[in-house]
């Protein structure tokens, strides 16, 4: 088990990460999980804040955009839906995550992300996102 989070790790390490989330204990938690896991992680609270950071890295090709949005869905001022039908117009291809206490839209979910996770966050759902984005890379 060791060995394989090292070598989950390994394949994650130089991937930038955006978290979005409101719940203040939530976001703490699982961004500092994040942060011992993933090369950048930026942390936003609600969609418009996610929105806004992934739009900084859109017209400058220098800079890459984030290969993985984590993100709930029931947020306020733009939930996650918006933000992720938005992020998706800039890059199709971003791999999704959604987080949520929600079991509801499903259809939504299984049409816009990669991969769906109910909160809270488990150590075995971080390892589940390592193992999935490492096999797309």
């Amino acid at each position: 088990m060791k060995k394989s989070i090292k070598k989950l790790k390994e394949k994650t390490k130089n991937l930038k990460i955006l978290f979005v989330e409101d719940d203040e204990k939530v976001r703490k938690g699982t961004g500092s999980f994040f942060k011992k896991t993933f090369g950048s992680v930026t942390i936003c609270k609600n969609g418009i804040e996610g929105l806004k950071e992934f739009e900084k890295t859109k017209d400058n090709k220098d800079k890459k955009n984030y290969d993985i949005v984590v993100t709930d869905i029931r947020m306020p001022k733009m939930d996650g839906v918006e933000m992720i039908e938005k992020i998706k117009e800039i890059e199709p291809d971003v791999f999704i995550v959604f987080a949520t206490a929600s079991r509801s839209q499903s259809e939504i979910k299984d049409k816009l992300s990669n991969l769906y996770i109910t909160k809270p966050i488990s150590f075995d759902n971080i390892l589940l996102i390592m193992e999935k984005v490492g096999n797309a890379i």
